[in-house]
């Protein structure tokens, strides 16, 4: 018998990136819920294979949260992933309410009826080291020194905080998996290492924010899923996990790998812009206790990474011309 999943926020590209790592897997029934009008013909997994299995329904959750809880409650799903967050940093200053209307009170108001269900085997909810705000030492599993310096970094710490109360008081099967940066095929336009591939290939400058010094942890969106995968068939609930790459780079050293690859050169192509408010320089994810607990490891370089999506992105290169480079979500400007 497949065994049931349900991924909230399945139009994301993680989300998405998730369905089609389930999907080719074939012994996962996967439901999906996404925000937008539709789901965009550019999501991986609607070349899979497997995709006509695959169920996906639109839902605002601020606006019909009953709805959801109807497709829980039919659906009998043993595992929820949770996506569903508006993840837009920068944006999150202009519009703070909306990140915690759709981050947390959402969450709140689900909780409440998932505490009535007895069906749920996993609750996975995906957050991000922000929560932590910068730090040159490495921040490990049951660190507790919170400093988000965003309104989209406390709306996630809120909902970390949330979640746990659910667990602790209601035994809610709550399990929380924190990722370092992560990229891969199909990856928006508008994030860091598509947006550089995007701006070389049409001899654009791409502007780095502040100095470029910037320091990220970059893991390959097969070693996400799997990481994903991992926490599904070995996490423990009640636990929190870890999942980060093997090496640290600056913004620039991304640049200069891309162009290393294409044989160009670094200087011509790059223009340093004022730095946004709140911008963390460095996030250390640490990950030693998750790899030993799951036997869990990166197996994609940054090289092999980038070569993959560089292949995607010449393949695709007239859809992805289509998409702006600059993104905004209209819903984010209220």
């Amino acid at each position: 018998m497949k065994r049931k999943v349900l991924i909230l926020g399945s139009s994301s590209f993680s989300g998405a990136t998730m369905v089609n790592f389930l999907l080719s897997k074939k012994n996962f029934l996967v439901y999906g819920t996404y925000r937008r009008k539709k789901i965009q013909s550019y999501l991986p997994y609607t070349y899979n294979k497997n995709y006509k299995s695959f169920k996906a329904f639109q839902i605002d959750f601020l606006k019909s949260p009953k709805k959801l809880l109807n497709i829980i409650k039919n659906f009998k799903p043993e595992y929820i992933i949770d996506f569903a967050s508006i993840c837009m940093v920068n944006q999150s200053w202009n519009n703070p309410k909306i990140y915690f209307q759709t981050n947390v009170l959402f969450k709140a108001e689900m909780l409440i009826q998932l505490k009535k269900f007895n069906f749920l085997k996993k609750y996975i909810y995906i957050s991000t080291p922000e929560i932590f705000g910068s730090s040159n030492k490495f921040i490990h599993e049951d660190n507790n020194n919170f400093n988000p310096s965003t309104p989209y970094a406390t709306s996630k710490l809120s909902a970390e905080i949330l979640l746990k109360n659910y667990f602790n008081f209601y035994k809610l099967p709550i399990i929380i998996s924190r990722f370092s940066s992560f990229y891969g095929p199909g990856q928006p336009v508008y994030r860091l290492i598509p947006k550089i591939i995007a701006c070389i290939d049409k001899n654009e400058k791409f502007s780095v924010e502040g100095n470029g010094r910037s320091k990220r942890n970059f893991i390959f969106s097969h070693d996400f899923c799997n990481g994903i995968y991992k926490v599904m068939i070995k996490g423990k609930v009640g636990n929190t996990y870890h999942f980060s790459g093997n090496k640290f780079y600056k913004v620039l050293d991304i640049v200069k790998k891309v162009c290393d690859i294409k044989s160009l050169k670094l200087n011509k192509l790059i223009k340093k812009t004022k730095g946004r408010i709140g911008q963390d320089l460095v996030y250390k994810l640490g990950s030693i206790k998750t790899r030993k607990a799951l036997r869990w490891k990166p197996i994609y370089s940054l090289k092999k990474g980038l070569n993959e999506i560089m292949v995607y992105h010449n393949n695709n290169f007239v859809n992805i011309e289509k998409r702006l480079l600059n993104y905004s979500d209209k819903n984010l400007k209220k």
